[in-house]
């Protein structure tokens, strides 16, 4: 039973998990079950003659080995954007390795969303142009969480380069609206003045 552990994300605690990003997502330790995953519990990892340490360790072992930076595609029809795939359905988790996949950090951080749990979609941020596939992975997240089975979070998550941040997307009938933290804001103003210093030293 120990091969079927992995790490997933999830939207709330389980009995063997830990914050990820405080008060939104939680990633927990849970069991291949048939076409899906539940959350281990105590009786599980007795089962398995494995304590809570050894069994995370185990399965974030796993990850780490199933976690490829060519696992990261480009969508063709936004400039920017870009999807995880991952065999085992749970692409939401990879998204606790973006740091490691995506170094050298870009400069502004990365935007990260997660509908579901086969569910990862990244805008870097290296140019104020990443603003235009923001605001379409804004829209495509209220739509993708809604037709989620087992929906994760509706919300996007800014990495810094130091921790994981939320940023409030608000999803009403006929619009969307994004508020950033202002970092985020000064982290924008930022990446629009070094492309106008780019763009000065082009001309």
């Amino acid at each position: 039973m120990s091969t079927s552990l992995r790490l997933a994300l999830s939207s709330h605690p389980t009995e063997v998990s830990r914050e990820f990003v405080r008060d939104h997502l939680w990633l927990s330790l849970v069991l291949l079950d048939g076409d899906g995953v539940r959350p281990v519990t105590p009786n599980d990892l007795e089962v398995m003659d494995l304590d809570a340490v050894t069994a995370w360790k185990l399965a974030e072992a796993l990850l780490d080995r199933t976690s490829r930076t060519t696992d990261l595609r480009p969508v063709d029809t936004v400039d920017g954007l870009s999807f995880v795939v991952s065999g085992d359905g749970l692409a939401a988790t990879r998204m606790t390795r973006l740091t490691h996949l995506l170094a050298p950090m870009p400069l502004g951080g990365i935007v990260a969303a997660v509908p579901s749990r086969d569910q990862l979609l990244v805008v870097t941020l290296d140019s104020a142009r990443a603003i235009d596939a923001l605001q379409v992975l804004a829209a495509a997240l209220g739509h993708a969480a809604e037709r989620a089975e087992e929906p994760l979070s509706d919300q996007l998550f800014w990495y810094d380069g130091r921790r994981w941040v939320p940023i409030a997307v608000v999803h009403a009938t006929e619009d969307i609206t994004v508020l950033p933290p202002p970092d985020f804001v000064r982290a924008m103003n930022h990446l629009a003045a070094m492309d106008l210093v780019s763009v000065a030293g082009e001309a």
